[in-house]
């Protein structure tokens, strides 16, 4: 399950698949939008760490692949997930080895956002962390989104500048000299192509 933008991104970027999908965290808890319309003609398999609508099978990541089948899956969509998962770099590991090779994996995960447990929070992503986390894969279509519905922020090669360009500058305090600089919720979307 992901959020309007997260959909409008896949649509926008993998609009048809030509084998079986797979939908990490796919438990629907009503305030989500569902990725499953999208792909109705192909095999769609949404996995979650516990049972419920939207889910056709019970697997945590972390701990293997469970009753999935390796090489399989043409597109894997991981969309606020990442941030939840206590060992994200073999989550990844397992999740690299359910797609297949020349397969795609979209990942959508938090730069700057709030805590939210679900059933913990750990951590947050750079573009840069989430191609290290899947080494065989080769990157493109990177773009933050906000919480505003289309708008997208392509992450050119200094992210730096791009993160520079959307601070937002506040006055602390009764000294205007002093001012801090906030960025705006932030989520790091990527499509990577299986290489190996």
């Amino acid at each position: 399950m992901g959020d309007v933008n997260q959909l409008t991104y896949l649509q926008r970027h993998v609009p048809s698949v030509n084998g079986p999908v797979l939908e990490v965290g796919s438990k629907d808890y009503g305030s989500t939008s569902s990725f499953r319309g999208v792909y109705t003609d192909s095999e769609y398999v949404g996995v979650d760490m516990a049972p419920g609508k939207g889910v056709d099978a019970v697997v945590d990541l972390v701990e293997g692949i469970g009753p999935l089948p390796a090489a399989h899956f043409e597109l894997a969509i991981c969309c606020s997930v990442m941030e939840h998962v206590r060992r994200p770099w073999v989550f990844a590991e397992n999740l690299a080895r359910l797609v297949r090779p020349g397969g795609r994996i979209y990942v959508s995960v938090p730069w700057v956002w709030r805590y939210h447990a679900y059933p913990d929070d750990y951590f947050r992503f750079s573009w840069r962390g989430i191609a290290e986390l899947f080494p065989g894969f080769e990157w493109s279509g990177l773009e933050y989104s906000t919480t505003v519905p289309g708008e997208f922020i392509a992450i050119g090669g200094d992210a730096k500048r791009t993160d520079d360009s959307l601070a937002l500058r506040r006055h602390v305090g009764w000294i205007r000299r002093k001012r801090r600089m906030y960025l705006p919720y932030l989520m790091v979307n990527m499509l990577g192509r299986q290489t190996g």
